[in-house]
């Protein structure tokens, strides 16, 4: 998604852009890299202490990291475009406290990764906030292949934690560990616990299905790529780029000023089962949640949802409340937030076309909700994209 926000910005514009796996590229791969394509500017991901290429190899070339290894000596001046941590932390908090949760507990798979340790930091202040417990578990660095393993170790950790504990994982992979941890321990969320994680990545195919039922707070990556570009573009000022590279997300520019890093919000909680409800199984609920998600576009409503069921309306949403921990409009809304944000991304469909693709009345309301939701308006989340 990094590399399609950045290739984005730079069609716009005419610039070419080559990549090179940083897992392979090594500093002598580098230098061979430099001297073939002659690039004078570079996004590159750093988040691998094994694999970080540092500032000093680029020579004269300017560089955008889109994160930076635990150990920053060495890096001091790098440019970097970063999510904010500590508003992913709130948001994966204000998600899991709609559930009214017993306790809290945060989950890392690094100790030492500035963005989880900031994220951690963040949801713990949260706790503090609202006078809750959070207890901090760590499960053994590494990488995601190590998956496993760790889903193994977490079983006595999650079949230890209080009924109706709420988790936050700060990112999928932790999360998608603790969720097959939590099966293994007879834990089902959303019923015993309630889970998040962090990123929206996609998950590897063969854990597609569990991924698909943790909730997590959805970063913008693609926007991530295109403010590296942007950055870029800030720094130098186009030349002749006839017969000129780039490559690692890069392009070719002559200097014209310095640029700060950029920080850019989360986009939204994706709520999945993990956090759709924690309740008793009552099967009307379970099966308005799943009608709002095939629904929610179709201009579904609170009322017309309710008078599917038996009962009263307010019965069924006192109900619905109680099992889910938010309103039955929160949840359709919900639905709706996350269709918007793909459509204003990725499509050229004018913002009232969309709000109505995604069942909002007015494209009034559909501001206000979106607004609310984000902390800014369609048009300038799509602008910040243009």
């Amino acid at each position: 998604m990094r590399l399609a926000g950045l290739r984005r910005f730079a069609a716009g514009r005419g610039w070419r852009v080559e990549t090179l796996d940083h897992e392979v590229c090594s500093p002598e791969s580098l230098r061979e890299a430099l001297s073939r394509l002659r690039p004078v500017g570079c996004a590159v991901e750093a988040w691998d202490p094994h694999t970080a290429l540092r500032p000093s190899l680029f020579g004269r070339v300017s560089v955008v990291y889109f994160s930076l290894p635990p150990n920053r000596a060495g890096w001091s001046g790098a440019r970097l475009i970063e999510c904010d941590n500590a508003l992913v932390a709130r948001m994966a908090f204000r998600e899991l406290s709609s559930t009214k949760p017993s306790s809290y507990a945060v989950l890392s798979c690094w100790k030492r990764e500035c963005w989880a340790v900031e994220r951690i930091r963040a949801f713990r202040e949260c706790c503090r906030v609202a006078g809750a417990d959070c207890q901090v578990a760590y499960f053994n660095d590494g990488s995601a292949a190590e998956c496993p393993m760790r889903a193994r170790a977490m079983i006595p950790w999650v079949a230890s934690l209080p009924r109706r504990c709420a988790i936050f994982a700060v990112n999928d992979c932790c999360a998608h560990c603790a969720a097959k941890a939590l099966a293994a321990a007879g834990r089902h969320s959303p019923w015993t616990a309630t889970l998040v994680g962090a990123d929206g990545v996609e998950p590897p195919s063969k854990d597609r299905a569990l991924a698909e039922t943790v909730s997590t707070v959805r970063l913008d990556f693609e926007l991530a790529g295109y403010l590296a570009a942007k950055m870029l573009g800030s720094l130098f000022a186009t030349k002749d780029t006839k017969n000129r590279k780039g490559f690692v997300n890069s392009v070719s520019f002559v200097a014209k000023k310095q640029v700060d890093s950029f920080t850019f919000p989360p986009l939204l909680v994706d709520r999945r089962k993990s956090t759709r409800g924690h309740g008793r199984r009552d099967p009307r609920i379970l099966d308005a949640m799943a009608v709002i998600r095939r629904e929610a576009c179709d201009g579904l409503t609170a009322s017309a949802l309710a008078a599917r069921y038996e009962g009263s309306r307010r019965l069924f949403e006192i109900r619905f409340r109680e099992a889910a921990g938010h309103s039955v409009l929160d949840e359709i809304v919900n639905v709706r937030m996350a269709r918007a944000v793909d459509l204003l991304a990725n499509t050229e469909m004018r913002i009232e076309a969309i709000a109505n693709f995604c069942g909002f009345n007015t494209e009034l309301a559909f501001w206000k909700a979106f607004r609310k939701r984000t902390g800014v308006s369609p048009l300038d989340f799509r602008k910040s994209r243009s």
